[in-house]
């Protein structure tokens, strides 16, 4: 059995919890588009869509976890894309995976709090 100190990347893996959750996301907060959430870390969160968005994409996201009043809004970049014909991961629907840039610290601590404390699984 390997430790995870031979595999830095296992270190680095933030937790990730399946996550459905509605999510606005767009260029600018005057024409946000929304979809769900497949799954949700403290580093990013893959977002269902069949909206073509490019890699390295700026999007601005607002979403409001189930134990918050408070909306959660910042800055993201698409990392990854699912296509819907030859996706990079089967196991999951058609999207992006995106990357969380800009995030105030209290959104952050919202986010971590979430994951310890809840468990949503999608119905896909």
């Amino acid at each position: 059995m390997k430790d995870s100190i031979d595999n830095p990347s296992e270190q680095t893996q933030p937790k990730r919890l399946r996550s459905e959750m509605r999510v606005f996301y767009g260029d600018s907060h005057e024409s946000l588009l929304s979809g769900f959430s497949v799954d949700l870390s403290t580093g990013g969160l893959f977002l269902k869509t069949d909206s073509p968005l490019a890699l390295d994409e700026s999007l601005i996201l607002r979403f409001k976890l189930s134990d918050e009043s408070r909306v959660v809004s910042c800055q993201a970049r698409v990392a990854w894309i699912n296509e819907k014909e030859n996706p990079r991961k089967p196991e999951l629907p058609a999207g992006v995976g995106v990357q969380f840039v800009d995030m105030s610290l209290e959104s952050m601590k919202m986010i971590k709090r979430f994951l310890e404390h809840n468990i949503i699984e999608p119905k896909w």
